[in-house]
């Protein structure tokens, strides 16, 4: 900090002060500075000490003490103010988010509602999906087991060119299911988890932009 800071800062810290007083002041310290000299700057202001120290000395001077004790009564005056006004709002805003939730609970019943009811929908059809494909692959591969057998059977009893069928039918049968059983497990893994995701990703949608809009 150098001489035009230092009566910078202090000119502003006593602008509380009367003018003539400020100004007698700060012809003081100019003067100060001028008899010291240049070389001499960086002492004096070492000496003085920060401009904040010279300007509350100064005020001390013309107010005596109790201008410490008032300033900072004043201070706590002023934040308990600010608390009590921070109180109100809080309990403006608590208040308010009351009547705004009574006013709307029809209405959030029936999202809520809503979105209970898709969930449950889109669970109930998936299960119903995942046990039809089960109760086809399990009737598939009873089906390709029995026509393979008979298919053996028959080549063994002099019927090659219809046990050879049957058996043919019978294998792809079997593997019809083995896929099958492959899809219901894929399905199970895969698709029943990003459904429900999703559905509940969704609600979680709803609920944020309704609470963003109020």
């Amino acid at each position: 900090m150098n001489r035009e800071e230092f009566l910078r800062q202090l000119e502003q810290l006593l602008r509380d002060i009367p003018e003539s007083e400020r100004r007698e002041a700060m012809e003081y310290y100019q003067n100060y500075f001028e008899d010291a000299g240049p070389e001499r700057e960086a002492e004096i202001i070492e000496e003085l000490g920060s401009p904040y120290e010279v300007a509350e000395s100064i005020k001390k001077d013309l107010f005596g003490e109790n201008y410490m004790r008032e300033d900072v009564i004043k201070k706590k005056a002023g934040q308990n103010y600010d608390d009590g006004q921070q109180r109100q709002n809080n309990t403006t805003r608590n208040i308010l988010i009351a009547v705004i939730v009574v006013l709307t609970f029809p209405f959030w019943v029936g999202i809520v509602a809503g979105a209970f009811g898709i969930l449950v929908g889109a669970i109930v059809c998936i299960f119903a999906l995942v046990v039809a494909l089960i109760a086809i692959v399990g009737a598939f591969f009873i089906a390709g087991f029995v026509m393979a057998g008979i298919g053996i059977v028959k080549m063994l009893t002099g019927f090659p060119a219809v046990g050879m069928i049957l058996l043919a039918i019978g294998m792809f049968m079997l593997a019809a299911s083995l896929l099958g059983l492959l899809a219901v497990v894929w399905i199970g893994m895969s698709i029943v988890p990003w459904v429900v995701r999703s559905i509940v990703n969704l609600c979680r949608k709803i609920f944020q932009k309704r609470g963003a809009a109020i």
